[in-house]
């Protein structure tokens, strides 16, 4: 149920920094966060160095950010996208004689959609796309060792390599033709998943209640309080199907492999759209059914095994857990006294052993740390290192400290760190991820760091 769709996949795979972390093991993506550089509010006009390069032998033009593109297939398109407009495309890129990704295999020949966005840094594909229209076709290339420099580049890249897109701009439309587009096309699916699940209450004999946006819920076991509030907290079990009821995911049954609870901030976007809805309908300790139209879930596009346009059904309960604070306290202090160690604790919770004290000053707030980790979850589970080569990405982490590009307890802790320190941080889950979890590091969990400072900027 989380909203993980695929404008946001590509899009991250479409910036180079990004697409290069998530290659390597997620190295950046289980530590970068809300990253400034990839905030910035962009014009939304496109700079006009955009639109003069070098004419190359080949019939490439070469952009002054090192880009160069060649439009294969002229489209009947009337405008070059703008910032803020929507597009449709079909596209795959090459390292080498590798493809690399490939979005018709992904969306079972269907263009992805994605929002058009100033480019990320150098060789954003993104770049190109602001010079194309809709019906173009275009090869755009990189040279990797360009990447390499920034440290970017894949371990398996050789000399030489490039990293080659091929597009096909399948549509351009604004903000306001890309809503209208999608309202009347939600509200024509609307319908007809109406009619399928009024068959299905029918056929098994079902009275659920039906919300305003097209929601059914049962609810089967009435909790205790309040009903649940935007920007509130909860944890949840549950488990997904479809009509027919065969399940696609679950918490709760061992054979999708994650039986945790799973935290979210409701109301907030994070999930889809009808458990946005449908939890704010219960209290803790409630048991319910979901019966979610598509567009109230991830509507028109493939999802991770949910065909597009589904109907699903969430059986969900709300879970009453103790304060996480307490709770993960009490888990690091038992951990620390069962492996004998004598850790110090700050006022946020963050607990730290610093085993070897380094030179100078601590690192500062606003300073580049480059460092050395390895992150472990309580039970020993190591999640991510690069210093392990098995995680595929042996090179140096950099970030700018105290800027919110990494979590809170790594913003904390490395400030009481210098040049050359190692040490361990045993950091409580809202220092952490919190109740979302990321990847492999599950919702509301504890996490253990070996850290090494091996640079601070001056």
């Amino acid at each position: 149920m989380r909203k993980i769709s695929k404008i946001s996949l590509l899009s991250g795979l479409l910036s180079i920094g990004l697409f290069f972390s998530l290659t390597t093991a997620h190295a950046q993506d289980s530590k970068l966060k809300n990253n400034p550089a990839l905030t910035k509010k962009p014009t939304k006009k496109v700079d006009a160095v955009l639109r003069k390069g070098q004419q190359l032998p080949d019939g490439f033009t070469l952009l002054p950010s090192g880009l160069e593109y060649k439009i294969m297939e002229h489209g009947d398109g009337k405008k070059n996208p703008v910032i803020t407009d929507h597009l449709e495309l079909n596209i795959s890129y090459h390292i080498g004689d590798s493809v690399m990704f490939d979005s018709r295999k992904m969306n079972n020949n269907n263009p992805v959609p994605i929002p058009c966005a100033a480019p990320r840094g150098p060789g954003d594909p993104s770049e190109v796309f602001m010079l194309m229209v809709a019906g173009d076709s275009a090869v755009i290339r990189y040279p990797l060792d360009s990447l390499k420099k920034a440290g970017q580049a894949p371990p398996f890249a050789k000399p030489g390599d490039r990293i080659t897109y091929y597009v096909k701009m399948v549509s351009v439309k604004s903000d306001a033709e890309d809503k209208k587009d999608a309202t009347e096309k939600a509200a024509v699916q609307i319908g007809i998943d109406d009619k399928l699940l009024q068959a299905h209450f029918m056929q098994n004999n079902l009275k659920p209640k039906k919300t305003a946006s097209g929601l059914y819920y049962v609810i089967t076991k009435e909790g205790k309080g309040d009903n649940i509030k935007v920007g509130q907290n909860t944890s949840v079990y549950y488990t997904g199907m479809f009509l027919d009821g065969k399940k696609f995911d679950s918490n709760t049954d061992s054979a999708f492999h994650h039986m945790t609870p799973f935290g979210l901030e409701v109301g907030k976007g994070r999930v889809i759209k009808g458990w946005d809805e449908g939890l704010q309908l219960l209290k803790i300790g409630s048991k319910a059914t979901f019966y979610i139209p598509s567009p109230l879930a991830y509507g028109p596009q493939d999802q991770r095994g949910i065909p597009a346009n589904s109907i699903l059904v969430f059986d969900v309960e709300i879970l009453d857990l103790p304060d996480q604070s307490k709770l993960d306290d009490k888990l690091i202090t038992e951990y620390l006294a069962k492996n004998n160690i004598k850790a110090t604790k700050s006022a946020s919770g963050l607990y730290y052993v610093i085993t070897q004290k380094g030179l100078g000053e601590n690192a500062k707030a606003g300073k580049k740390v480059t460092m050395n980790y390895t992150g472990k979850l309580l039970d020993g589970t190591t999640f991510d290192s690069n210093t392990d080569p098995k995680f595929n990405h042996i090179q140096p982490f950099s970030f700018a400290l105290g800027q919110g590009q990494v979590i809170k307890g790594w913003d904390e802790g490395v400030q009481l760190l210098k040049l050359g320190s190692k040490g361990s941080f045993y950091i409580p889950s809202a220092l952490g991820y919190g109740p979302n979890g990321t990847g492999p590091i599950p919702a509301n969990a504890v996490l253990i760091f070996d850290v090494e400072v091996t640079g601070i900027d001056k």
